[in-house]
């Protein structure tokens, strides 16, 4: 009988060890797969943080590429300041270049590629990049003294046989430039003596006629620009009213004297 009760004993431990033994593997079993669902959870937020960001990415990447068109089709030629008006970053420009949807022309001005070029395109970045964050309709409504004058507005006038470039350009206040495409001079000019051409402030025959002269160009190549001019409609007494203007002293006059002649008045 004792030996009954040993053997019962010992087959109660042994079942109270494979109890223990399958509620440890349960546990186990529960842990690991607890640990599996928080990898899958930490997984899926990963995976949708990756695609949020993505998304995001995607919207200002096609948002970017929006407010490029629209600023090039108001302004054609457009500055970096102009593009950060519309939080255009300059990375998105750089990018922009290299996929080969804008053109560099000069350091901080661009245009659309696949756009009409004009002749005009790099004289009109020099100029909107005298004052870069405004626009040229803002520029237009409120002057602002810098005019294309001399030889390039002769150009663009068809006056005369002189080129467009190297561009020529007036201003009421020094602007220093290390660009030999372009030069400054210092002057006044009255906003009557300016008509806007292609988007562009540009001196009117007139005015242009006495610039040539102040910068002292051949005056052969001035009384063609003058016989030009004359048979487009000059306005000969403002002509005479800015050569004596500009007439008042020994050396003005000497400047003055291919316009004097033409008008009789040397």
């Amino acid at each position: 009988m004792l030996q009954g009760f040993k053997n019962s004993r010992s087959l109660r431990g042994k079942v109270l060890d494979l109890d223990r033994e399958e509620l440890l593997l349960s546990s186990r079993a529960a842990a690991e797969k607890g640990q599996t669902r928080h990898a899958d959870h930490i997984e899926s937020k990963s995976r949708c943080k990756s695609l949020k960001i993505s998304y995001n990415c995607d919207m200002k990447y096609f948002s970017n590429i929006t407010a490029i068109s629209e600023l090039s089709e108001s302004e054609g030629v457009f500055t970096t300041a102009q593009a950060a008006r519309v939080d255009i970053s300059r990375d998105a420009l750089a990018h922009s270049c290299r996929a080969g949807r804008l053109e560099r022309i000069c350091h901080g001005a661009y245009r659309m590629s696949g756009t009409q070029r004009r002749d005009t395109d790099e004289l009109n970045a020099f100029w909107k990049l005298t004052n870069p964050s405004l626009c040229a309709w803002e520029r237009k409504r409120q002057w602002d003294g810098i005019a294309v004058s001399g030889t390039t507005a002769a150009n663009l006038q068809q006056m005369g046989d002189f080129y467009l470039s190297p561009y020529r350009m007036t201003a009421p206040m020094r602007i220093n430039t290390r660009n030999e495409s372009f030069t400054f001079v210092k002057r006044e000019i009255a906003e009557r003596d300016i008509v806007w051409l292609d988007g562009l402030p540009v001196t009117k025959p007139e005015r242009t006629l006495v610039d040539l002269c102040l910068d002292c160009e051949d005056p052969s190549l001035i009384i063609d620009a003058y016989n030009d001019a004359l048979g487009r409609g000059l306005d000969i007494q403002r002509l005479k009213d800015l050569v004596e203007e500009n007439s008042k002293t020994a050396k003005r006059r000497e400047l003055m004297a291919p316009l004097l002649i033409a008008l009789g008045c040397d």
